[in-house]
């Protein structure tokens, strides 16, 4: 039975990859900051800072890596500049430094949770992005993603290959950001006036794309991937599912479009774009070579995130 390490194990989606691959045959070595067991795993270890940590010893005996560490928000009253540094170190340069250790361990795999903001946060109105499109990330967290992306393809070698999977947003039980507040909205059937928001937005159910690192693992196959397990929607289209998951009647009304964007930036500020504006991607390129299907459809993966799934 093959070992994997998986960092970042406590998180939202590292206590998904770690049951998945314990599911799937495999022994987990769980790594996380304060230690505390994981139930599906072979063991948990305690590493404090991990950037800081002794890699070399995590990863002894490892056959595979899979990195979820990951900084993604600037805190309140950050200064901006240390906050940018932060992102490069954690997510654009220590991604390198592990997967090079894990390599001289003996490591065969390296899989990498990168993000589709490396590509782009906002993709073009009526577009859908796949990966044909030439990365242009505008956010220092996007920016340091496709530092790592582009990093671990260089290291990508016979006997070490390495995978970065840009997923979008991420939703499923215990999810935070907007998407809870959205989810807080419809379980006390707040209307909403976004019916005439003619956009399109790309989520991911956090336990599919925990079933895609498992493809990952299992796979010759390298490079750079979205991954994605549904169509884009609207946000109208999606708060009329949160809606219905509760039980509440289309509590969406139809307001102009103008009049929404400018009560959206006066409460929501720079939050606006995630309610209102584009993010479309498709994974297909991912599905196609990997074999890969995503194993909760999204309509259940909305129950799921609700916690009205029976």
């Amino acid at each position: 039975m093959r070992m994997v390490a998986v960092t970042g194990a406590s998180g939202f989606l590292g206590r998904q990859v770690v049951g998945k691959l314990a599911a799937s045959g495999y022994r987990v070595r769980a790594l996380t900051r304060a230690g505390g067991g994981i139930a599906s795993a072979a063991e948990t270890i305690a590493t404090g800072d991990i950037v800081e940590a002794d890699l070399e010893g995590l990863v002894a005996g490892c056959d595979a890596v899979v990195n979820c560490t990951a900084r993604v928000h600037i805190l309140r009253r950050e200064d901006p500049a240390f906050a940018e540094r932060q992102y490069r170190r954690i997510n654009g340069e220590f991604p390198l430094r592990l997967a090079e250790v894990a390599r001289r361990a003996g490591a065969r795999r390296f899989v990498q949770i990168s993000s589709v903001a490396a590509v782009m946060s906002q993709t073009p109105a009526g577009s859908v992005v796949d990966d044909g499109c030439p990365p242009e990330p505008t956010t220092p967290y996007g920016s340091s993603k496709l530092l790592a992306d582009i990093g671990l393809a260089q290291l990508d070698r016979e006997g070490f290959r390495t995978v970065s999977l840009r997923p979008p947003a991420l939703i499923g039980p215990g999810v935070t950001a907007w998407f809870a507040a959205l989810v807080k909205a419809a379980r006390i059937a707040v209307p909403l006036p976004i019916g005439r928001i003619d956009n399109r937005r790309s989520f991911a159910f956090v336990g599919n794309v925990a079933s895609s690192v498992v493809a990952a693992v299992e796979q010759e196959h390298s490079g750079c991937f979205i991954v994605t397990d549904s169509v884009p929607l609207s946000t109208a289209s999606l708060y009329r599912k949160l809606l219905m998951s509760f039980g509440h009647p289309d509590l969406v009304w139809s307001w102009p479009p103008e009049l929404v964007r400018k009560c959206a930036q006066f409460a929501l500020r720079g939050r606006a774009d995630s309610l209102l504006g584009n993010a479309a991607f498709d994974g297909v390129r991912f599905t196609r070579l990997f074999g890969w299907a995503p194993e909760i459809p999204f309509d259940r993966a909305i129950l799921m995130t609700t916690g009205t799934d029976e």
